[in-house]
């Protein structure tokens, strides 16, 4: 599997990984496990608290069955791949804290940064379920195979090797802030297994192979296709092959795995399936938490169970971008302006999800609660809302030249505003979206014809710019801007298979001449975040004024917890926990450090 940042798929899960959602199959609600062959014993936690060992944990996750599902973590169709469950037996280095803004060690114990070399220092004493030791041969390992399956971190470093059995070296060729990320979290998989296939990528690129040659191809392929036998795991929990069904899945204890002693839960079990399986289980009390998107009338009906709803953040959204070439009018700014106020994005986002999603006001690119981190006040004050206001809109169309019709569409030169807007019609939130805005343009003056397709019909679509209109997500959740703001320039754009939108890269806006493509480069150049600012708000700045894409909403999770039926050790709803992306899961994290417990 790749990193937890910068990947996507159009699934509905990859898309928000961050707050990590697929679709599959149909549950047997009935199908309750055993509470039988636990263990009850109390601990004190590292918090001082008192927990009680034992019990089981109850999630959700839809996961494909075999033969199509297989335990090749690197490739698609993995069982339980792409999950946040993965975390409990092929853990990361580290995860990140998001409140202090710092990584919090898992299978790594230290990182330090010599130069051009990122050495990390590994926990000893770990094992996997097969008995032998955790060791940086894993971690190395784990990074040769992860630069077949396009691991961002090769964008930037040349080699991985082991210094010593607990101490790995990356070397970098490209200096950035995001390698952190890119090393600290991915899932580490066992030199016994993968050890063959990362001597031969090893082999392979330190001799000047490349993907794009058909020796780099086979290499590749050998990997999407390989099958191991069985899952590994050196994380507290492995999953126990004989459990697996298509209506649930059970891990058990990993007795030499990574924090083996502070777990407290003897099993976790993973309900299979999507919303619509899900919700069931979850209003029934058989799963303790979910991280499914509920629309509002089940969200509701949670509430009256008196479960807790968790609505942290996950950093993206549906955002409107426009065809440079198949809307041409739209390449004026100001009709990209008039848009964004002449409909009620707030509202666009609750009529879906309540109170679980907010339309961004800043309007920077990415995510709100990462501005204040990256630009100053002065400069935050400048960022246009782009408040709901049809009036400041319509002078917007005046400016540009437009007039309305008889019909009441705005016209210019005889010709009147109509235009397509397409949307993955499979994910229900967004058709909703774009059923609102279209209404409201409509009304507004410009006509839109909203347009449905499948999100794996639509996504090739958008990017092969077949389309005027269309829905693709803006901002991802890593703590970098950049890594959202690359997604209108060069996700949807530039990087996509037909060129995507085809918005050009060098602007004018107030602040004179931009290339976006450069200042992208700019503020991931060097080790020194502070140094990133300037180019940060640069973007921003320039992207709050052109509106490249609109962003209609960010999505807030809406997680229920069910602190009745099995587990208890939740932390109040305004800790600092529930801040955490969702490729960094509260949840997780809980579990790992023995926060959370049986009743």
């Amino acid at each position: 599997m790749a990193d937890k940042t910068l990947s996507y798929s159009p699934t509905r899960r990859r898309l928000l990984r961050d707050a990590t959602f697929t679709s599959l199959g149909l549950i047997a609600a009935a199908c309750a496990p055993s509470t039988s062959g636990t263990t009850t014993s109390t601990t004190t936690t590292g918090g001082g608290t008192t927990s009680t060992k034992g019990g089981e944990f109850h999630g959700g996750w839809p996961y494909v069955l075999q033969p199509q599902g297989h335990w090749n973590f690197y490739a698609t169709n993995a069982i339980l791949g792409g999950s946040i469950y993965t975390d409990l037996f092929i853990p990361s280095l580290a995860v990140y804290n998001w409140a202090s803004g710092k990584y919090d060690f898992w299978a790594g114990e230290s990182a330090t940064q010599n130069g051009d070399n990122y050495d990390v220092k590994l926990r000893s004493g770990i094992k996997w379920d097969d008995g032998k030791a955790f060791t940086a041969k894993d971690v190395v390992t784990t990074y040769w195979v992860g630069r077949l399956a396009s691991y961002g971190i090769w964008n930037f470093i040349d080699k991985v090797d082991a210094v010593d059995d607990l101490t790995v070296r990356f070397h970098y060729t490209k200096p950035t802030s995001l390698g952190e990320r890119l090393i600290l979290r991915n899932g580490i998989k066992p030199d016994s297994i993968f050890g063959p296939l990362a001597k031969k990528a090893q082999d392979f690129y330190t001799g000047g192979g490349t993907n794009s040659t058909d020796a780099g191809k086979a290499l590749i392929k050998e990997m999407n296709d390989f099958r191991p036998d069985k899952p590994y795991s050196m994380g507290p929990y492995k999953i126990d092959t004989a459990s697996v069904t298509a209506a649930q899945l059970t891990m058990v204890r990993n007795t030499g795995g990574l924090f083996a002693d502070k777990v407290n839960f003897d099993k976790i079990v993973v309900y299979q399936g999507e919303t619509a399986e899900i919700t069931p289980l979850v209003l029934n009390g058989d799963v303790d938490y979910a991280t499914h998107g509920f629309p509002l009338a089940t969200d509701k009906a949670f509430q009256d169970k008196g479960y807790r709803i968790i609505r942290g953040p996950i950093f993206t959204g549906p955002a409107l971008y426009f065809s440079w070439d198949n809307a041409p009018e739209l390449q004026d700014k100001r009709l990209r302006q008039a848009i964004a106020m002449a409909f009620n994005r707030e509202e666009a986002g609750k009529i879906f999800y309540g109170t679980s999603a907010r339309a961004p006001k800043y309007m920077a690119g990415f995510p709100d609660s990462l501005v204040p981190n990256w630009i100053n006040s002065g400069d935050v004050s400048k960022l246009n809302a782009y408040a709901f206001d049809a009036a400041k809109a319509d002078q917007l169309m005046k400016d540009a030249g437009y007039a309305k019709g008889s019909d009441g569409i705005y016209a210019k030169g005889g010709k009147a505003l109509s235009f397509e807007l397409y949307f993955p019609s499979d994910f229900q939130d967004w058709a909703a979206a774009a059923t609102y805005a279209s209404d409201a343009l409509n009304k507004f003056g410009i006509k839109i014809t909203p347009r449905g397709a499948i999100r794996s019909t639509q996504l090739p679509d958008m990017n092969n710019d077949k389309f005027q209109i269309g829905l693709n997500p803006w901002g991802i959740g890593n703590p970098h801007p950049q890594a959202s703001l690359v997604r209108p320039f060069r996700e949807f754009n530039k990087d996509a298979t037909g060129g995507g939108m085809k918005y050009p890269l060098t602007q004018t806006y107030s602040g004179g001449s931009i290339n976006f493509d450069t200042v992208l480069d700019d503020a991931i150049t060097g080790y020194d975040t502070s140094k990133q600012k300037d180019p940060i708000t640069k973007i921003a700045l320039a992207f709050n004024e052109l509106l490249p894409i609109i962003p209609i909403y960010e999505r807030l999770n809406n997680n229920p917890i069910n602190d009745k039926a099995r587990v208890t050790g939740w932390k109040p709803d305004n800790d600092p926990i529930y801040t955490q992306g969702g490729g960094d899961n509260f949840t997780i994290v809980m579990l790992m450090d023995g926060t959370l417990h049986k009743i």
